[in-house]
């Protein structure tokens, strides 16, 4: 599955997940990347073609949009849509979560 696919197939990759959440408040594209550099975790590491590429992949999708502004930067912002895609997306990854936790106990109910 190519990453653009993961848009439409429903399941958000990293990249996708840390940008749409970062857009629950309004911002522009570098303050994303700058507020991702604070996160404090290992695990992502999106810089400007990755952020510029993946913003219009999420617009496209109806997830993100562009906010009018004053200001020669664009401003993006979660939709409904995006929010919703972003609930169910937070809801998947509790479950591996879980699993994996069960897993490491020796507690999966498949056995």
């Amino acid at each position: 599955m190519s990453r653009r696919d993961s848009i439409t197939n429903g399941e958000l990759n990293d990249s996708q997940y840390y940008i749409l959440a970062s857009l629950v408040t309004p911002r522009h594209g570098y303050a994303v990347m700058k507020l991702l550099m604070n996160v404090d975790t290992q695990t992502i590491h999106i810089g400007p073609a990755t952020l510029y590429t993946t913003l219009k992949q999420l617009v496209d999708a109806g997830l993100v949009a562009r906010c009018a502004s004053d200001t020669a930067n664009k401003i993006y912002v979660i939709t409904a849509e995006g929010l919703e895609r972003l609930t169910r997306e937070i809801a998947r990854k509790q479950a591996m979560v879980e699993f994996a936790q069960r897993a490491l106990t020796g507690m999966t109910s498949n056995e």
